[in-house]
């Protein structure tokens, strides 16, 4: 329980965020936020030799920290009276504590970090290049950082093609907000003959933002419809 504050501490003492010590460590991204949120108390011993070499410190350095840590560790009565509780119960009890204890931990954790919120993801993406098919009930759930934007929109699209570069980059997740139209000059998503874009409107096709990608135009007959708008980015909420 001691190695997450050990490894908070020193990657703070280095100015070091989660993504710069999941690259230097090789440690994938979801093991090392579960350590480091005390939730994965017993890493393997390649898992803390490489979180340790990326940190620029030794195994023995965590092994102090961990040891003197433990000797500092006092309990109100409180705690104690707790613990001798939890003691006194059968294991349908102690699971039923467990249970609750997990969960109400688990929420903490999660009131700590940035606020977000969590909005429907479509499995598909929104083509800046060639189209992609966009299906409304291929949807997954994604949790986003809280902002004004986010809190506006309906679903997100991830961009697929760099012909709205420099505004919207392959794999940007877009928010967007779902209106049959869109004005002239805003960017939108739109269904054109089966396939999905992501491209800026205007009065007889869609503009694409990189000049080395030709516009679309719209077929006489064709299926053509507005999905919804573009209001901003989202931004994966760690």
């Amino acid at each position: 329980m001691f190695f997450n504050e050990f490894i908070n501490n020193r990657r703070k003492e280095l100015n070091m965020s989660i993504d710069e010590l999941v690259e230097k460590s090789g440690v994938p991204k979801g093991t090392l936020s579960k350590i480091t949120a005390g939730i994965s108390t017993n890493p393997t011993l390649s898992t803390v030799e490489l979180l340790c070499s990326a940190l620029n410190c030794s195994l023995n350095d965590a092994v102090g920290y961990i040891e003197e840590s433990k000797n500092n560790i006092t309990f109100s009565k409180a705690e104690i009276d707790t613990i001798k509780k939890y003691r006194s119960l059968d294991q349908f009890g102690k699971k039923a504590v467990d249970d609750i204890l997990n969960d109400e931990y688990e929420r903490c954790l999660y009131i700590e970090k940035e606020p977000s919120i969590k909005l429907r993801c479509s499995l598909l993406k929104a083509s800046a290049g060639t189209g992609n098919w966009l299906d409304d009930e291929q949807m997954d759930t994604i949790i986003v950082v809280d902002t004004p934007e986010a809190r506006k929109a309906d679903i997100v699209i991830e961009v697929d093609g760099d012909s709205m570069k420099p505004e919207y980059n392959n794999g940007d997740k877009v928010l967007v907000r779902l209106q049959p139209a869109v004005e002239i000059g805003e960017v939108g998503i739109f269904i054109m003959d089966g396939n999905g874009y992501i491209k800026k409107f205007a009065d007889d096709r869609l503009i694409s933002l990189n000049p080395e990608y030709k516009d679309v135009y719209p077929t006489e007959y064709g299926d053509f419809r507005c999905i919804g708008k573009v209001i901003g980015k989202a931004e994966i909420a760690e």
